[in-house]
């Protein structure tokens, strides 16, 4: 059994090297110095525990070997400074001075052991080897200074599942939890086989607290994402950036939100950190509009901001984690540039219609659609409005026929309306049938009609319907054919009764 504990012991002496070289290259940062000061001292233990077993001086193995006592308890302590540093909480006065003062206690049993015998009843001129200080008996105050040492420990954990418990959907501060949780009883486990089943003389205590030390710097210092980005000088940048921005881990659970996005939308970072980042944005998309590309949305969000979601994939030196920044520029005015360019390419302004190159692509987008219904409209009489009662009249008559067009149609959903020409006009109808589209025509015929011949409309309609799969540009031209017969009816006569009103009321323009 020795053999094998042996073994073990090399094995987490070297181990206890690998984080002491890797965080003293970094910079002497306050939210990693309990960590460092942590590793180091668990070095330190190595040290002595390497002379201890391979130096031919007396006075250094008894030496190296009780000054083991007081590092147990400084492991202790500076796990619980660890754990403060971790959460960001400053430790107590009370509790830092009392430490200080009980380890400078500690210390000093150690070394006027040989004198007074407190913690082992041994002198240093009576032993001959390592394997005395194993079998020596325990002094009066032995017990004593492992029960502060355990105790020491528990108050950082019962803080930590006191603080967890206030916390408990920040997913990032169960890893050490658990890694605090799992070491107490470790470190308790091996106390008691090493006391009460297993004789040996290799120092258990010493095993578990260096493998609980290293696992708090694998968590806290290469794998934890949020106390690395806030303990490097990472976090003072991100702070200061003029974007806002969402910091998530490799799930896309929320792990810091930015200061000014908190403040401007007043978002509570309580609720939403460890959360997934789906339910943050639903939260700020009461306010906000996101995209990741440039499309001009509805007019219902003319009075939302809107923000450009530009996603990266990150990682931090030396971890094997990574994270997600999601960056938020804010683009509203580009957005209401967008919305107004699109007016001027999508819409006519004379009617408030959209026009022929919107209609165009919508037609592209509805072709070989099923139950779908076209409407062709067409002025009658355009030409002689304009000639003899002037353009005004005629733009008169646009814009009362795209009226009564939006009147009726409001009713309907599934539609689009466009002027696509001088006089002409198209509406599209989906999920519809041959009556809707003649209720249609009949509707809006009625509402231009007038008994006073200058409010009069003069329109002549066209409608074409498929219930199968059909060519949409040709049920625009059957509706077209249509419109045209309607429009040999009644336009020419409409046309002479504008002449003959205008000679009448003596209204000639020109």
């Amino acid at each position: 059994m020795d053999n094998v504990l042996i073994i073990i012991l090399i094995a987490v002496g070297f181990l206890s090297f690998i984080p002491v070289v890797k965080m003293n290259k970094s910079n002497d940062n306050v939210k990693y110095r309990c960590l460092k000061y942590l590793i180091n001292a668990a070095f330190v233990w190595t040290i002595l525990i390497f002379l201890e077993r391979t130096s031919n001086s007396m006075t250094i193995i008894y030496y190296s070997h009780v000054l083991g006592f007081p590092l147990k308890f400084l492991l202790a302590s500076l796990m619980v400074c660890t754990i403060f540093n971790y959460i960001e909480k400053r430790m107590p006065k009370v509790l830092l001075f009392g430490l200080g003062f009980l380890f400078i206690i500690e210390f000093l049993l150690g070394v006027t052991n040989s004198e007074t015998g407190f913690l082992l009843n041994i002198d240093r001129t009576a032993i001959s080897g390592f394997s005395d200080m194993y079998e020596a008996v325990e002094g009066p105050v032995f017990i004593y200074h492992l029960i502060l040492t355990y105790m020491v420990v528990l108050i950082g954990v019962v803080y930590l599942f006191y603080f967890l418990a206030k916390h408990r959907d920040v997913r990032q501060y169960k890893s050490i939890t658990q890694t605090m949780a799992i070491s107490v009883v470790v470190v308790l486990l091996v106390n008691v086989l090493q006391f009460a089943v297993i004789k040996t003389t290799v120092d258990l205590t010493y095993i578990s607290l260096v493998i609980v030390s290293f696992a708090l710097y694998q968590v806290i210092y290469t794998k934890d994402m949020v106390f690395n980005l806030k303990s490097s000088g990472r976090g003072e940048i991100l702070s200061n950036m003029r974007e806002m921005y969402i910091l998530t881990d490799a799930e896309k659970n929320v792990i810091e939100i930015s200061k000014l996005l908190l403040e401007k939308y007043e978002v509570n970072s309580e609720i939403f950190l460890g959360k997934n980042l789906d339910m943050l944005l639903g939260k700020l998309s009461e306010s906000i509009v996101f995209y990741r590309e440039y499309q001009v949305d509805t007019e219902d969000n003319t009075g939302k901001n809107h923000f450009h979601l530009r996603e990266k994939k990150f990682s931090l030196k030396g971890m094997d984690n990574f994270g997600f920044m999601i960056l938020l520029y804010d683009e509203t005015q580009v957005f209401t540039l967008l919305r107004e360019l699109n007016k001027l390419s999508n819409y006519d302004n004379m009617t408030g219609l959209n026009n022929r190159n919107y209609i165009e692509k919508k037609l592209e987008e509805l072709n070989h659609s099923t139950n779908i219904g076209v409407i062709s409209l067409d002025l009658n009489g355009l030409k002689a409005n304009n000639d003899y009662l002037g353009h005004e009249r005629g733009d008169f008559l646009l814009k009362s026929l795209a009226t009564k067009m939006k009147l009726v149609m409001s009713e309907y959903s599934n539609k689009e309306m466009a002027r696509i020409g001088g006089d002409e006009f198209l509406i599209t109808l989906l999920d519809t049938n041959g009556e809707t589209l003649k209720t249609i025509k009949e509707k809006i015929l009625l509402e231009c009609e007038d008994d006073d011949l200058e409010k009069l409309v003069s329109v002549s309609i066209g409608t074409a319907f498929s219930k199968d799969e059909a060519n949409v540009f040709a049920l625009v031209q059957e509706a077209d054919a249509a419109m045209y017969a309607m429009k040999k009816l009644t336009s020419k006569g409409y046309s002479e009764q504008i002449v003959e009103y205008v000679k009448k009321q003596d209204k000639f323009i020109r």
